[in-house]
Formats: structure tokens, sequence, C-alpha cells
């Protein structure tokens, strides 16, 4: 089954050390970003480095606020619907992995312009197609 198109993205965000839900992001992938989740998902190739767009998080209580420019460890849990080659079928994915990020810009709150993704480590057995 192969994908073309990833609709309504988000990331659930975790401390790295402790595992403590640090909130939900949703996000717009770049056309880059699109194509390195497409890349890993239709065949196992390791995702590169991307831009996220208007990164709208809600944080949790364990939730501290960011310092911009400043890069950190998470695991996530990110979901999207996945449109089918040959059907156009939406189908629900889950996908869970390591990341580092920084925000892009420098506003106060929860809202990022852009962020940077790197060292994306996603766990193949840990994918879920539902």
């Amino acid at each position: 089954m192969m994908y073309t198109r990833i609709i309504n993205p988000v990331v659930d965000a975790f401390e790295y050390e402790t595992g403590k839900f640090l909130g939900q992001a949703r996000f717009e992938l770049t056309p880059e970003a699109e194509k390195g989740l497409l890349g890993w998902v239709n065949y196992r190739i390791p995702i590169k480095p991307f831009i996220v767009l208007n990164s709208d998080f809600e944080p949790s209580d364990n939730y501290v606020p960011i310092i911009p420019n400043q890069t950190y460890h998470q695991k996530g849990i990110f979901r999207a619907l996945f449109v089918q080659e040959d059907t156009g079928i939406k189908i629900p994915i889950e996908m869970r992995g390591t990341y580092d990020w920084r925000a892009r810009s420098v506003e106060a709150g929860t809202f990022i312009r852009s962020a940077d993704y790197s060292n994306i480590l996603m766990d193949p057995s840990q994918q879920v197609l539902y």
C-alpha cells in the first residue's frame, strides 16, 4: 500500500527522560517534511531534518515554556491521515519515535511560526495502521 499525501498532522510530545506528557502540537508540513514522512511510511527511508510551519501547541500541566532557538530532545507520537495512492482513501497512521526540535521564531506563547525537526528516529515496531 502506497501513500501520496498527509493530512491533519499532530504530535503528542513527551519529555524524553521522564516520559511526562508535555502537550499536543498541530502544524503544517512543508513539502520536504511530507516527502520525508511519506518516504518512511512507504519505503522505511530514514527521515532527514525538516521544517514545520504554524505549529499550534496545546500544553499539558507539565509544560514549561520553551527557550527560543534551544534544541529539545523529546519522545513523540505522530498521527495523521495518509492518502492511499490507488484509492484516495484516507487512512489514520500513528508512529512513535524520538526527535530533536527547536523553534525558529521568538514569539512568546504556544504558537510557533516555524520549527526545525532533526535526529528523527521512528520505531518501525511502533507504527499503527487503523
